[in-house]
C-alpha cells in the first residue's frame, strides 16, 4: 500500500494563485486606457481567462459642447453641481450632475434606441408633464415613472433628439415635474 505525503509547496501554490487571481479586483482602469483582449494576452504568451475584456464604452469629456459631435445639444441649469460629461459607445451623450443635493443622470441620443441604463421595476403610477415652447409652438410630453425602489426616470423627445433623466433618489412629484421642466425650457432656447 502506497502511503500518501503532504507536500508543503503544494499548498503554497494553491495560496500563490488565488493571491494571483484575485489581485486585480478593485483596480481602476487608467483613463484612456484600454484592456487586452483575450487574443492579444495569448499573442503575448501570458495566461488567458476564459472570459474576454472589452474597453470602457464610456469616454470622458470636458464638458457638453463635445456633445456636438453627436448632434446632441444639453444644458444644465445653473445651480446644477459637479457636472460630469461622457460619450456612451460613441452615441449617446451623458451628464452626471447634483442638483439641491440630489444626484441625476441625463442622457441624450438622436441614434439609440433603448440608451437609458435602468435595469429597475417600474410601479404603475406615470406623470405627465407638457411642456410647450412658446417661440416655436411645439409641446412636448414627458413622461416621468417611478421605481419600486423610489427612484424617477423621466423620458422625451425634443425634434430629433430622445432624452432621459434618471434619479435613483425618492423626489417627489413636484421637484422632478421642476426637473424636467428647467430640462426643456434649457434646451428649447437653443
Amino acid at each position: 500500500m502506497m502511503k500518501k505525503t503532504y507536500k508543503p509547496y503544494k499548498a503554497a501554490a494553491v495560496i500563490a494563485a488565488a493571491v494571483i487571481m484575485t489581485s486585480g479586483c478593485g483596480q481602476k482602469q487608467q483613463e484612456g486606457s484600454t484592456m487586452q483582449t483575450e487574443e492579444e494576452t495569448s499573442a503575448s504568451g501570458t495566461e488567458t481567462s476564459s472570459a474576454v475584456q472589452r474597453p470602457n464604452p464610456m469616454t470622458a469629456v470636458t464638458d457638453e459642447t463635445a456633445f456636438q459631435s453627436l448632434g446632441v445639444y444639453m444644458a444644465l441649469p445653473e445651480e446644477a453641481e459637479d457636472p460630469l460629461c461622457f460619450i456612451l459607445n460613441g452615441e449617446v451623450a451623458e451628464i452626471q450632475f447634483s442638483y439641491h443635493e440630489i444626484p441625476y443622470s441625463y442622457r441624450a441620443s438622436n441614434t439609440a434606441e433603448d440608451f437609458a441604463g435602468i435595469f429597475e421595476r417600474f410601479t404603475d403610477q406615470i406623470l405627465t408633464v407638457e411642456f410647450k415652447n412658446l417661440e416655436g409652438g411645439e409641446t412636448v410630453s414627458a413622461q416621468i415613472r417611478t421605481t419600486q425602489s423610489g427612484g424617477r426616470f423621466a423620458s422625451w423627445k425634443w425634434k430629433d433628439t430622445s432624452y432621459t433623466l434618471y434619479t435613483a433618489s425618492n423626489v417627489s412629484d413636484a421637484d422632478i415635474s421642476s426637473m424636467v421642466t428647467m430640462l426643456l425650457e434649457l434646451i428649447s432656447q437653443r
